[in-house]
Order: structure tokens, then sequence, then C-alpha cells
């Protein structure tokens, strides 16, 4: 069997780091990258066995990149600390490893998060799907690090998706998910504007009504009741905030004092 590296990010995630690293135990080797945790996360991971290397902040690609560039063995499976490897994807995974797999090829996984308690639905078509590279041979493949968010593999071969699902598990509160889409809006924004995408009143109100109908109808979250429609709502809210910032950083320049056309206006009112 080819032999296989697990290369985990992770920060201060002493909550989920056991069940993460439990989930891929078959594994060759599983390396953790940690970018400066202050909790119990190395410890945790040291007592299951998983090598831990602390790196200062990369950016996601770099970090991704720093942790292939660390791992003991050229086939490489990347993983967050939030996610669980469920036994069918393991044994497919087992199963590439067992063959010759072409070292130019990648292979993806079908990744669903959670939302209150309740797996999300994947309805992607397998086209999509082949998009969440996890897999991959680190002499012909390396994450894009131009990418500063939603990073993406670069590799010559041909895409796979792999049996079984990959378990995106946060339990976030109402507050911490939405700091988390405040967070990505503002990377996004910028992203956006270094590639001189525009902004306007238009994609303000547009974008948000698109990601709902996506999310909501596409996507069959209606299924999901009350669960659904806030999911909904709050990945509208996301494109939302996105154009928002991105028309803030290309039209309206930080004005710490009032300039003097306000006392201007001002004056001629009173007067």
């Amino acid at each position: 069997m080819v032999a296989i590296s697990v290369v985990i990010l992770a920060k201060n995630e002493e909550a989920v780091i056991e069940r993460c690293i439990r989930s891929v135990e078959w594994a060759d080797e599983v390396l953790v990258v940690d970018s400066g945790s202050t909790d119990k996360t190395r410890d945790i991971a040291q007592s299951l066995g998983a090598r831990v290397h602390e790196q200062p902040w990369l950016g996601w690609s770099g970090q991704r990149n720093k942790g292939i560039e660390l791992a003991k063995y050229d086939w490489i499976f990347m993983l967050d600390c939030d996610e669980i490897v469920t036994p069918e994807l393991a044994k497919s995974l087992q199963t590439v490893m067992a063959g010759e797999p072409n070292s130019q090829d990648v292979y993806s996984v079908n990744r669903r998060g959670d939302f209150y308690g309740e797996l999300l639905p994947n309805y992607l078509p397998k086209h999509r799907q082949l998009n969440f590279v996890r897999l991959f041979h680190r002499q012909h493949s390396a994450y894009d690090p131009a990418m500063k968010v939603h990073e993406e593999i670069r590799y010559p071969g041909k895409a796979h998706l792999l049996d079984g699902v990959l378990i995106h598990w946060r339990a976030y509160a109402m507050d911490e998910y939405i700091n988390s889409v405040n967070r990505y809006a503002t990377i996004e924004a910028e992203v956006l504007n270094d590639k001189g995408v525009r902004s306007s009143g238009i994609k303000i109100i547009l974008r948000p009504l698109l990601r709902f109908f996506w999310c909501y109808i596409i996507h069959r979250e209606f299924l999901l009741g009350t669960r659904g429609l806030t999911h909904a709502l709050l990945a509208a809210i996301g494109d939302y905030i996105r154009y928002v910032k991105l028309w803030e950083l290309q039209n309206a320049p930080k004005v710490l004092d009032p300039p003097d056309s306000v006392y201007l206006e001002l004056s001629r009112h009173q007067s």
C-alpha cells in the first residue's frame, strides 16, 4: 500500500482536534501544522500520536503548502480540524492507496457541513464536487499561493471523486457564525477588488437574492424548515456584506474629521 500523510491545520482547536485525528488513525502519518495555539491543541494531538510543527501563519495557501513540504510521504490528504473522515471515505482512501494511483491525478471529496445539529444537503453536481480536492501527490500538485481564501490545488492530471462523505461539523453559535461570515466577506471583498471587480447598487441588491435562491431553492434547504431558512438568509447576508465592503474599498475613503463643506451646509440651514 502506498503511504499517505494527513496534514491538519490548527490553532486553538482543543474542542475538535481529537475527533479529527481519530478519524484518520489508519494513516501512515498525521502532521498537525499549528499556528500558535494557546490552549491544549498541541498536547492533545501529540498524545494521539500526531507530529506537531509550530508555524506562524502564512495565509491559507502558504500554511497548507508548508504542511505539504514538511510531510513525510508524497501522497497528501489535507484536512481541517473541524472535519471528520467517515468510515466509508476512509475505506475509499485506503482502496486508492492500495492500488497504483497516478501521481498527476487528484482525488476530491463530497464535503457536507452542519448547521444547528443537522447536515446541510449537498446537491452539487459531480463536476462541482470535483473542486473539493483533498488527496494529491506533492511532486505534481500544490496550492495556488495567490489565493487568499477558498484556496485551490493546481494539478496536471484528472480529478476523481472518492466515495463517502467528509463531515464539516463546527457547531457554531449564532454570534460565531456571523463573525465568520463577516471575516470571510472582508477577505473576499479584498480579493474581488484586487481582481478589478466593481461593486454597484445592482450587485448589492441582486447578489444576495441570487444566493438565497441558490441555497433555499436549488439546494432545497427549504426541506430543513427554520434551520434551512436561517442558513440561506445568512448566506445571502454574506454576499450582501461582501459587495458592500467591496463598494467601501472603491468608493468610501475614511474621513476622520468633518470636511468644511459639512459646516457650510449646517450654517446654511441655521441661517
